[in-house]
């Protein structure tokens, strides 16, 4: 269940930054949807670097949604793909 909520969480947090809401907006969005709030400072990162991330590679959008990955993950995927193409 907990897999679940997190996945739908995922989605909704996604979805309101693509349409650009403000925080108060997300949490209004997850209540409905009985999911737990987001901090401002969350936020910022989901908007900032999640996003942006999920925008350029579907595959991170999979494993964002999917995996739960964390800001610290794509972090090391974006670093070992550089020295992948820089030793190319």
């Amino acid at each position: 269940m907990l897999y679940r909520n997190q996945t739908r969480r995922n989605v909704v947090l996604l979805e309101c930054a693509r349409d650009k809401l403000n925080v108060s907006q997300v949490n209004r969005a997850l209540e409905s949807r009985t999911l737990p709030p987001i901090s401002a400072e969350h936020w910022v990162v989901w908007v900032n670097f999640l996003f942006p991330l999920t925008e350029m590679n579907s595959i991170y959008w999979k494993e964002l949604v999917y995996n739960n990955r964390s800001l610290a993950w794509f972090a090391r995927d974006l670093k070992k793909q550089y020295y992948k193409t820089s030793l190319s």
